[in-house]
């Protein structure tokens, strides 16, 4: 009975157009022009605003390197030769951090001012984020004066006000190069 049905596609095309085949048998001159037509334009639209952008940022062999590069930008930045357990840790932490709060979250926590006895905490995240942070935006200086944590911050809410998108291709970028700075920072870390 399947056989007769696309037989008589031609009359039961009305009354059923759920099935494929039928449709692309019967006016094949019709059908092929505007799904091409029509396919074409949303992939394009779909992928240039922040997709374009994103795929051309975050290419995975890429972020290796670049994750390296700003591992070893903090080490030079803080005259270190390898990372130690607190660096590592920070790293990790930060990782954590924007997986759950995002990248806005991440640099909103080096501006806090914790007024807990306990800043030990801060004291030992604050320069690897900042630094990590810092570089993800563009910006080239390892250790970064409470002046320049706030400038991050603003460079950030604009970004999430103005450029929603931008922001989202970033928050993406970050998620990548977290995972390669874990490798990095664990590869720079003291054996133990």
């Amino acid at each position: 009975m399947g056989k007769n049905k696309f037989k008589t596609s031609p009359s039961q095309l009305g009354s059923s157009s759920a099935s494929s085949p039928k449709n692309i048998q019967t006016p094949p001159s019709s059908l092929k022009n505007p799904p091409a037509t029509r396919s074409e334009p949303p992939m394009n639209t779909n992928a240039t605003p922040p997709n374009a952008a994103t795929n051309r940022n975050v290419k995975p062999e890429q972020m290796s390197l670049i994750a390296h590069d700003n591992i070893q930008a903090y080490l030079q930045g803080y005259n270190k030769t390898e990372m130690d357990k607190e660096d590592l840790n920070a790293v990790l932490r930060l990782s954590q951090h924007l997986r759950v709060f995002g990248l806005l979250s991440a640099v909103g926590y080096l501006n806090q001012s914790n007024a807990a006895d306990n800043n030990q905490v801060r004291l030992r995240t604050v320069p690897v984020w900042g630094c990590l942070l810092n570089h993800l935006l563009g910006h080239n200086v390892a250790s970064l004066t409470p002046q320049q944590r706030q400038n991050l911050m603003t460079e950030v809410i604009n970004i999430t006000r103005n450029e929603p998108g931008k922001y989202m291709a970033l928050w993406r970028k970050s998620l990548v190069l977290a995972e390669q700075w874990n490798f990095w920072a664990r590869a720079y870390s003291r054996s133990n």
